[in-house]
């Protein structure tokens, strides 16, 4: 079952497939070369990246999305409501672009970090279950204790790290290790 649309806007795609295939039989490139390298242009670190499923719940790693934008765009290709961890410094954020969406396909909010009041002030009326956490390890033990089988919890920041030197793919990494640590601790 795809619980996210593709990435790629398929306009965009088929020029490019279309390039692809003209050039290959100009420069007598295999298919198979092509193929990968089409593939390969649509994988992008920490963006929609499923990272596991453990206890029927699919845990994807979106820390890329720093911004409003990025986050409604994830929000744009979700089919179905998730456990929604996000955060850190909203301080310069308008979040009141995503209230509509969110609305509708988050079920869960939890906020990681202590510069959270924009998020707070913007969703804790229209989300129900709206829950304030430390750091990223705590966000996931609390998604993991709401989230029923096939819910997904998605890691969609919205807005930059409260850590000054923290990127993205920092807390990406970090969230995918602390899913593989539960994995870990529930197969055992």
């Amino acid at each position: 079952m795809i619980y996210f649309e593709e990435l790629t806007n398929t306009r965009l795609k088929k020029p490019s497939s279309m390039v692809a295939g003209i050039s290959s039989k100009i420069l007598q490139i295999r298919k198979e070369s092509i193929k990968q390298s089409l593939s390969d242009l649509n994988t992008i670190g920490h963006r929609q990246e499923y990272v596991a499923t453990v206890d029927g719940v699919m845990y994807y790693d979106d820390s890329r999305a720093e911004n409003v934008n990025a986050t409604w765009f994830t929000f744009q290709n979700i089919v179905k409501p998730v456990i929604w961890i996000a955060g850190g410094n909203d301080r310069n954020s308008d979040f009141k672009d995503l209230k509509s969406i969110a609305k509708k396909k988050v079920k869960v909010l939890i906020c990681i970090g202590k510069y959270n009041a924009n998020l707070k002030k913007t969703f804790q009326k229209d989300i129900k279950d709206f829950y304030e956490v430390e750091n990223l390890e705590e966000a996931v033990d609390t998604a993991a204790f709401l989230a029923k089988k096939d819910d997904i919890v998605l890691f969609s920041p919205a807005c930059m790290s409260d850590k000054e030197d923290e990127t993205y793919i920092e807390r990406g990494n970090l969230f995918t290790k602390t899913i593989k640590n539960l994995q870990n601790e529930c197969h055992q």
